[in-house]
């Protein structure tokens, strides 16, 4: 319990740490998100995750080699603009099990910073309007934001029949 605990603590610790680093607005950003994408790449090997039959993507030089999967475009940093949500009660540490080891992503206005990621969980976002598309290392998620009152945030994937409820993160 106490070996729990600790992991808890340095999580929690790690994601204040980042919190603190300066955090820019993202609205001065133009419209046109198309024209902000580029093909990131890795350096060295990215094994690609897709436990959900998602539509795979690589970004690494290294796994060009099969012709038949495209590097993702992405942004460089994210996008938000449009805004149909109160951003105030998006962002945050995020769980969909409030009893669970630690959170499933933290929502902040640089990034959507996935929890226990192999790798840099740091992953660029845009949200326009309620409409969301997180660009993971090896695929793109999107979903709309149906709901973000009373420390719930409701998302319904589009890979998914059924929305999501996450719950805010208690430490």
């Amino acid at each position: 319990m106490l070996k729990k605990l600790n992991y808890i603590s340095i999580f929690i610790l790690i994601l204040i740490g980042i919190s603190c680093k300066n955090e820019k607005k993202n609205n001065e950003l133009n419209s046109n998100a198309e024209s902000l994408l580029k093909i990131d790449s890795l350096n060295g090997y990215n094994e690609l995750a897709n436990p959900d039959k998602r539509e795979t993507y690589t970004i690494s030089e290294y796994n060009t080699d099969n012709p038949e999967i495209k590097n993702i475009k992405r942004p460089e940093k994210t996008i938000i603009r449009n805004l149909t949500i109160d951003t105030t009660q998006a962002f945050g540490i995020w769980t969909q099990d409030p009893n669970g080891p630690h959170a499933d992503f933290w929502l902040t206005a640089k990034d959507f910073l996935v929890a226990d990621y192999d790798g840099d969980g740091h992953m660029p976002y845009i949200l326009d309007g309620n409409k969301i598309t997180i660009f993971y290392n090896d695929f793109v998620q999107k979903g709309t934001i149906t709901s973000t009152k009373n420390d719930t945030l409701k998302i319904k994937w589009a890979d998914f029949d059924v929305e999501t409820k996450y719950v805010k993160f208690e430490n």
